[in-house]
């Protein structure tokens, strides 16, 4: 029975990756943009990170700049995702921005990541989902190189 269930839901586990990886980046950028100060407060708070950051860009840390494009790169990611629009290349962003969280950020911190930074390896190395943009538009480039 539950080999039946497997076999039906292989074709969709691709979207529920996508969808549930789009929809925690979507959210945690809305939040950030609604809310900067628990963001702010995180990376001012941690002074290793500052000095970490700062030692690998030779630029002063801003912890509110860096909030600010943490957040809308998050909402476009998540968005992407959503959509399906450009799945692998946002995939492959969020597997950047999680290993960064990781050299970057206190482990105590971004522990649950682990389970994130996996569903974007998964997505990553998984085909496009029929759901997605990025299928529809691939089956409408094929119908219109047989043009």
């Amino acid at each position: 029975m539950l080999e039946n269930i497997s076999t039906k839901l292989r074709p969709y586990l691709p979207l529920f990756l996508r969808l549930g990886l789009g929809f925690i980046f979507f959210w945690s950028g809305l939040s950030k943009i609604v809310s900067p100060e628990s963001a702010i407060g995180v990376c001012t708070n941690r002074g290793e990170a500052v000095d970490l950051v700062s030692s690998l860009y030779w630029l002063p840390f801003d912890p509110e700049a860096f909030v600010w494009v943490q957040s809308y790169l998050e909402l476009f990611l998540g968005a992407a995702l959503l959509l399906g629009l450009w799945v692998r290349l946002s995939a492959l962003v969020g597997v950047i921005v999680f290993l960064l969280f990781f050299v970057i950020l206190d482990f105590a911190l971004v522990w649950k990541n682990i389970g994130l930074l996996s569903a974007a390896l998964a997505l990553l190395a998984s085909e496009s989902d029929k759901f997605s943009l990025d299928s529809y538009f691939k089956k409408r480039r094929v119908v219109e190189l047989r043009n």
